[in-house]
């Protein structure tokens, strides 16, 4: 048996939750990504709160019955997608599991391990926000459209964060800890 955790370089993924541990709680890139994580939340919880059953107190009465082939085609297809792009619960969880308190102060002795272990809690709890999102879209839905665009829309708000990285305004952040702390292209569960 291979032990993993003994002198594998360990990288933070460029992220607003990074940010969430690595910069000071008074700056510009920390409440940035306060506000894109809060933002991303907010979204969720307003799709999940407008769902038809949420609506009506009950999704006994909304899930549709007899819908066509298609619909269940699109509703396993949606979920097996789901699974496979959902990145915030198995990078949380493997930043939880690689990254231990010692190691974590070993290496990051600036840093607050606290900030850390929230930052990843964050990115779990919106993981999973996202996923009984789909699942109750999906157990919902009576057309294969409004699967798939509901679906977008759902990926799309679960990665505001990754949109905020890809957009170029972390640069400003990162550029003072991109050499100690981050690889680039940094993908770390692949």
């Amino acid at each position: 048996k291979e032990d993993d955790s003994v002198d594998d370089a360990i990288t933070l993924p460029q992220s607003t939750h990074t940010l969430l541990f690595t910069e000071p709680i008074i700056s510009r890139a920390f409440l940035q990504s306060v506000f894109i994580a809060g933002l991303s939340i907010l979204c969720l919880l307003l799709a999940l709160l407008n769902t038809e059953g949420a609506k009506l107190g009950g999704y006994k009465e909304v899930i549709p019955a007899n819908v066509p082939s298609a619909v269940k085609i699109a509703q396993y297809a949606s979920i097996f997608i789901a699974l496979l792009m959902e990145e915030e619960l198995p990078t949380g969880l493997y930043l939880l599991r690689r990254i231990p308190k010692q190691y974590f102060i070993s290496k990051f002795p600036e840093l607050q391990y606290s900030r850390f272990v929230c930052s990843c809690v964050l990115r779990i709890f919106m993981g999973y926000l996202f996923l009984v999102n789909v699942f109750l879209i999906l157990i919902q839905a009576d057309n294969v459209l409004e699967i798939f665009f509901d679906f977008i829309a759902l990926q799309f708000l679960q990665q505001l964060d990754g949109e905020f990285v890809q957009t170029g305004v972390p640069k400003l952040f990162f550029h003072h800890i991109t050499t100690n702390r981050f690889s680039p292209n940094n993908n770390i569960l692949s």
